[in-house]
């Protein structure tokens, strides 16, 4: 087959695989609805453009090896395994670009946000894939869809192939114009929506910038520097960035100052994942329940972030989540665990997920040694969570009496699929078949929820073996324990499901039990948070430092009332107050838009109106951002 012969059956195979792309594209097309007639065209043109930007990667590189296979001349025929090798370059690219496309949509389905950092660190870390708690029939499914993809290609090209050398005469004239054509036209498309997208945020047009922000991997133009210097009036939004200043960490700011306490405390942490505001309810958790009105409950309790590794780095450095990744990289472990390990406390850490990930074996138990790290792969969510309380059990029972103890377990019965057996069974009918690929969160939610509420009464049955134990062997009277979950869940009450993607109540509000013997019991409704926890158990070990040193929290007991709390994920943070919220990017992006709700997460009209009363205490957290870190130069 000549050259240009072949350059042609491309251009078609290119043209089958651009229509493949625009198919698996649509749900981006409409997952923001158009207010207006120009967010409508600014879509649909995004739509066609970024359809063909999407292939161009594999489109460049499949012409690049044909034309050097080709040794650069156009009249070169091609045999035996270089043309091969060009549709297998050919094949591959496309496929994976469509592959890359059909895992964005999944995930921006599901979540609400695109493939990022975020999922990179999910897909690279040990034991990140498997926390998603996808069945076998899910993971068949993908492998079906990610196969047929591949196979569609293939098909495609061979089709395309068998078209061409099926024709009569070999076609050696050159290429018509037609495709250069299309080129040209979806160059001018990129161009054209790339100055729409510059001019309405020129103008403030928030559903052209929000529809943008629909599309994987969208590159925004702004002008707004030559549009001041042109005289151009800009419309200005109220807009602010945290900025997380680079350095040193400075953790804690003043060495402690301990006195080990005569008679110290034993701790029992008991984390459940994602486990919801809501679900610590008398039907649905009645063990809990019971214990909690002998405790300190906590009502208005929230999580530093929307997800685990955020909400549980909260808990236990007292930080906001932006700290995390310094936190990583300097392996520092929270003060509250140097403490514990200083005191000589017998450490058994347990967890039915991983303790690699998130990479909490390098952060929270950085300095802990391996063998108290256990963590379990056999069995569903609920059999390893059941498997973990049999063995802190014999941990407690076997301990040395002489030696205080802290023990930690993080159940996984809570997180999707939502795991429990069928005596756990409080609410039917459920879905009984968690297929990702399959289910539709529309149709299936209110049987998706159910399945949340009974792995929520399976976590009760567990939470309730250890009560009874310390009960019985009358270790409350020593013993604090902590209840809470690393972060909420969301059932699309307010449009997402899950986590993980916007600090709505559901997602970022959990609840708090905190028995600390000798205190009493008491219900707080003011706001509360996960940050408030190690200023709260550290005077208990003998801590004598102020709070401040080693936390932006306060004491949960005796420490001043909580104006408002930060949450916090990969890339934004979350300022929450007794009546507004307001998210703000951590990184400078212009997708990532200021956002200004109620504290229950309606429409807030003016954004002008929350910074005007606010100012100083946006410039206050700021500074929290950067408080512990030490600048350097």
């Amino acid at each position: 087959m000549p050259f240009r012969q072949r350059a042609r059956l491309l251009h078609h195979y290119y043209l089958a695989s651009y229509i493949v792309v625009l198919v698996l594209c649509r749900g981006f097309l409409t997952a923001k609805a158009p207010d207006d007639v120009w967010t409508a065209v600014f879509a649909a043109v995004v739509y066609l453009s970024y359809g063909f930007v999407y292939l161009v990667p594999a489109v460049v590189l499949t012409t690049l090896v044909h034309w050097v296979l080709s040794g650069w001349k156009r009249g070169q025929d091609l045999s035996g395994w270089p043309l091969w090798l060009v549709y297998t370059v050919a094949v591959a690219t496309t496929a994976a670009t469509a592959v890359a496309l059909y895992a964005d949509r999944i995930v921006y389905h599901l979540f609400g946000f695109h493939l990022n950092g975020f999922v990179w660190n999910l897909a690279t870390t040990p034991g990140g894939i498997e926390s998603m708690g996808g069945a076998d029939s899910t993971s068949l499914t993908y492998g079906a869809i990610i196969f047929g993809l591949v196979v569609l290609h293939a098909a495609l090209l061979f089709t395309i192939h068998r078209y061409i050398t099926a024709r009569r005469a070999p076609d050696d004239r050159p290429s018509r114009p037609l495709y250069r054509y299309v080129v040209v036209l979806l160059i001018f498309m990129v161009a054209g929506q790339s100055v729409a997208y510059g001019i309405s945020q020129l103008q403030n047009r928030v559903s052209v910038l929000t529809t943008a922000s629909a599309f994987p991997f969208y590159q925004p133009l702004t002008f707004r520097k030559l549009a001041r210097r042109l005289g151009y009036e800009v419309v200005r939004e109220p807009r602010m960035k945290v900025q997380v200043e680079s350095g040193n960490l400075a953790y804690p700011l003043a060495p402690l100052q301990v006195v080990k306490p005569e008679h110290p405390l034993n701790i029992v942490w008991l984390v459940a994942e994602s486990w919801g505001v809501k679900m610590l309810d008398p039907e649905i958790m009645p063990a809990t329940w019971a214990f909690a009105s002998k405790a300190h409950r906590f009502t208005q309790h929230y999580s530093g972030g929307n997800g685990t590794r955020m909400g549980m780095f909260s808990m236990f450095y007292g930080l906001y989540g932006s700290y995390w990744f310094q936190c990583l990289d300097e392996r520092r472990s929270p003060v509250i665990m140097d403490v514990l390990q200083a005191q000589n406390y017998q450490l058994s850490l347990y967890t039915s997920a991983k303790f690699s990930y998130p990479e909490f074996d390098q952060t929270l138990f950085a300095r802990v040694p391996s063998a108290s790290l256990h963590d379990l792969d056999e069995g569903e969510g609920w059999q390893r969570d059941r498997q973990n309380v049999t063995d802190m059990l014999a941990f407690m029972k076997g301990r040395d009496p002489s030696r205080p103890f802290m023990t930690f377990l993080f159940f996984e019965s809570p997180h999707a699929r939502y795991y429990f057996p069928p005596e756990s069974i409080i609410r039917e009918p459920y879905l009984a078949d968690f297929n990702y690929a399959t289910m539709d969160l529309k149709r299936d939610i209110e049987l998706i929820h159910n399945r949340y509420i009974n792995s929520c009464h399976h976590l009760d049955s567990q939470f309730a073996r250890l009560l009874t134990f310390l009960e019985d062997e009358g270790l409350l009277d020593h013993t604090i324990v902590i209840m809470t979950g690393d972060h909420g869940e969301e059932f699309l009450e307010k449009g997402h499901w899950g986590h993980n993607s916007e600090f709505t109540e559901e997602q970022t509000r959990v609840p708090l039990v905190l028995w600390i013997p000798g205190t009493g019991s008491s219900q707080v409704d003011r706001i509360t948070s996960h940050l408030d926890i190690p200023a709260t158990l550290l005077p208990f070990l003998g801590v004598k430092n102020p709070a401040a040193d080693y936390s932006l929290g306060y004491d949960l007991l005796s420490g001043p009332p909580r104006h408002y709390t930060v949450v916090s994920d990969w890339s934004r943070i979350g300022y929450i107050d007794e009546e507004y919220k307001a998210v703000f990017p951590l990184k400078n992006s212009v997708l990532i838009q200021n956002q200004f709700t109620t504290k229950n997460d309606q429409p807030l009209n003016d954004p002008g109106e929350f910074y005007a009363h606010h100012q100083s205490t946006l410039f206050d957290v700021m500074k929290e951002v950067s408080r512990f870190t030490k600048h350097q130069g």
